[in-house]
């Protein structure tokens, strides 16, 4: 009994130390002074049973450790005034395709390689020159009758290519095939960012819930810190029981300023992403067009997905580069006219034309072995080009069945998400009733509030993972794309 006694004497001297350390004065407390238990003056008055969600609406006065920031909502600068006041996933979508600078610069560079084609045909059509000079001549002699002689000349000449061993069949084919493979990596990014834009939009939508589970511990945590408080002032708990309550409450404020932090760096990747801060979200519905089986997946994504397209575009540029290095080998033909006229200037009949027409044949006899070596290299980076096919192939299917796999245990972790939390809330509210008879401690209500806290971020992350698991199942198969009111200021289909 000395011992108990001594334990609860020192508990009693360090709690002032505690409060003072919180910035709160300590609490008056009453020492037992015999072996036996003092009943109180007067029972504890026990607060109102209520609700895990009346406990957050209860008004506190006093707080045993300094109140965490209130959480505010993110202002808005003056360029952001004229946003809607709620904003769906499928508007942010809208939001991020029209204002991203990554898929703005990638829509150039799209355009930047359907000149390609252009440019391996004009190797086909007639190449025109226009020239002209004219020249003065002043020759230094002693003799002085010598003039200064001023001519000109000028010229039209053109070139029309009749035959190249293949070579234009083969840069036209190639100038095609790079534009589809540049189509298809515009439109892998563009799946990308929409991707990018779901996690943003559900982790937004994570973080505030985690603030508001946060917020609701920490009202609830201060309720019971006060109800013990009242407890040990009469005498029925020991310190033990209040510094616990005080030690949870403590952790709480530190994890909401935490959670607080963890909402204000969501703020900020998505309005990098969708180019303002977020308002009104809401949580989506389930996604259209998701596969019914696996085996649907893999033969959706099989005929969609943009990795294999683009990995078919460059094994056929890597053929057409083959057959251009090959045509080095073989003859030229070409159709060549010409129309030239000088004369002096000043001087009558002096002017004199001259005009041509011709064919120009060319055949390559020995080049050092170059156009040998290039036709080896263009050889080797076509077989290299149909090994990337195979591994795209194997990406895909990876990528395809670990999407379908984590669409799965989404679905399967947001059902259980939602029964513990329901289950806890059940616990909850019995054992804050058990605790007012007597028939629990305030170890067991601490405990249970923090399992009724934990089950609430579980169903957060839960929905979070839920919602983007159905966006990547659509990315993986290829059809995750935008919604179909969007209309790009320039197309997105390079010329075949």
């Amino acid at each position: 009994m000395r011992i108990l006694m001594l334990s609860l004497a020192t508990l009693a001297a360090a709690a002032p130390i505690a409060h003072a350390r919180a910035g709160n004065p300590a609490p008056s407390s009453q020492t037992p002074t015999s072996s036996a238990p003092q009943a109180p003056a007067a029972p504890p008055t026990a607060p109102p049973q209520q609700s895990h969600g009346d406990a957050m609406a209860q008004p506190v006065t006093t707080a045993p450790v300094a109140a965490a920031p209130a959480q505010t909502a993110p202002t808005r600068s003056a360029q952001y005034q004229d946003l809607p006041p709620t904003e769906s996933l499928t508007e942010a979508m809208l939001d991020a395709v029209q204002t991203s600078p990554t898929l703005a610069a990638s829509r150039q560079r799209l355009n930047a390689t359907r000149e390609a084609l252009p440019q391996a045909w004009s190797e086909a059509l007639p190449q025109i020159d226009l020239t002209a000079d004219a020249t003065s001549t002043d020759i230094d002699e002693t003799h002085p009758k010598v003039p200064t002689t001023r001519t000109w000349s000028a010229g039209v000449s053109g070139t029309q290519l009749l035959f190249a061993s293949g070579r234009i069949i083969g840069t036209t084919r190639s100038a095609s095939a790079q534009i589809r493979g540049a189509v298809a990596t515009y439109d892998q990014g563009l799946q990308q960012l929409l991707l990018d834009v779901t996690t943003a939009y559900a982790s937004m939508l994570q973080a505030q819930e985690v603030v508001a589970a946060q917020q609701t511990t920490q009202n609830n945590l201060t309720t019971l810190y006060q109800y013990a408080q009242a407890e040990f002032n009469a005498g029925v708990v020991t310190r033990t029981d209040v510094a616990q309550a005080q030690a949870r409450l403590a952790q709480a404020r530190t994890e909401l300023v935490q959670a607080q932090g963890g909402l204000a760096a969501a703020v900020q990747a998505y309005v990098r992403l969708i180019g303002h801060p977020p308002s009104g979200l809401s949580a989506p519905g389930e996604a259209d067009n998701l596969p019914t089986d696996l085996d649907n997946a893999l033969d959706v994504a099989g005929r969609n997905s943009f990795l294999l397209m683009s990995a078919v575009a460059a094994v056929d540029q890597a053929n057409a580069n083959v057959v251009v290095a090959r045509s080095a080998f073989g003859p030229e033909l070409s159709l060549q006219a010409s129309h030239t006229a000088n004369g002096v200037i000043n001087q009558d009949n002096t002017d004199q034309s001259n005009d041509t027409v011709g064919l120009r044949f060319s055949m390559p006899i020995f080049t050092g072995g170059f156009n040998l070596s290039r036709s080896r290299e263009q050889s080797a980076l076509a077989r290299a080009a149909n090994y990337d096919l195979v591994e795209a192939q194997r990406t895909v299917e990876e990528s395809v069945t670990n999407a379908w796999t984590g669409l799965a245990s989404a679905r399967a972790a947001m059902e259980s998400a939602q029964e513990q939390v329901t289950a806890s809330e059940l616990a909850y509210r019995g054992i804050r009733l058990e605790q007012q008879t007597g028939l629990r401690s305030t170890i067991d209500v601490l405990n249970q509030e923090q399992d009724l806290l934990t089950a609430r971020l579980a169903l957060a992350q839960a929905k979070r993972d839920l919602i983007v698991a159905e966006r990547q199942m659509l990315f993986s198969e290829g059809r995750l794309q935008v919604p179909e009111r969007v209309s790009p200021a320039d197309g997105l289909h390079g010329r075949s």
